[in-house]
């Protein structure tokens, strides 16, 4: 069962949260490319499509290695262009640990998010007085979210939280290239998965408030 997970590995998470400062790349995960055609990636090379699974157009390609562990990997593309990736894998408890610390070392986590609501880490840090007392609340919101069966962990590198009000302001005062992971715990039982979505969301949203402007034609 998800609830049962170790809250141990956020306290690797906390430790980081205000030291990062290192310049994010246009490269989603390893190579592969923000904004990479679709036509790169065939099955010749190993890619199937996934479409109907994901939703929308992607490719998927299996046992990818990450973390020491295999995961199917999904491309996630819009207008052929690669916009996202996502690495899934069946639910393991070392491989949530694994996760946590491996996204801490270069990322920072700003929020945490089940069904029904969003806890702002960067908001809760300043107001707390202790790393115990973060470690307290994050523990009791993971522990309350995943009874529900779903909890997203969004970090974002090479953010400092340190002078930012919130998660929404850390995001906006960093480059627009920042990359975010998206750590996803869901489901119950043999049907328990992880997911870690890697995104550039400040890229994409200057892409929609472009689109915005452009003069509308006359119809």
């Amino acid at each position: 069962m998800l609830k049962k997970i170790a809250s141990f590995a956020l306290v690797t998470a906390i430790i980081f949260l205000f030291a990062q400062g290192a310049a994010a790349e246009d490269k989603l995960f390893k190579n592969y490319v923000y904004q990479s055609p679709l036509a790169n990636y065939t099955e010749a090379t190993g890619y199937y499509d996934c479409s109907e699974d994901v939703g929308g157009t992607a490719r998927c390609i299996d046992d990818v290695d990450f973390l020491e562990e295999k995961f199917t990997v999904a491309l996630v593309f819009s207008g052929d262009k690669l916009i996202m990736v996502s690495l899934i894998s069946p639910f393991d408890q070392d491989l949530y640990g694994k996760a946590i610390a491996g996204l801490s070392k270069t990322f920072t986590l700003v929020s945490m998010t089940d069904d029904k609501s969003m806890l702002d880490v960067v908001e809760v840090a300043k107001k707390v007085s202790s790393k115990d007392e973060l470690t307290a609340k994050l523990t009791n919101f993971e522990q309350v979210a995943l009874t529900s069966g779903s909890l997203t962990y969004t970090f974002l590198e090479g953010v400092s939280a340190k002078g930012q009000s919130n998660a929404v302001g850390a995001l906006n005062a960093s480059p627009e290239n920042t990359r975010s992971a998206e750590l996803v715990l869901a489901g119950e039982g043999a049907d328990a998965g992880v997911l870690i979505r890697f995104s550039f969301p400040r890229l994409e949203a200057n892409k929609i408030i472009q689109a915005a402007k452009k003069p509308v034609e006359a119809f």
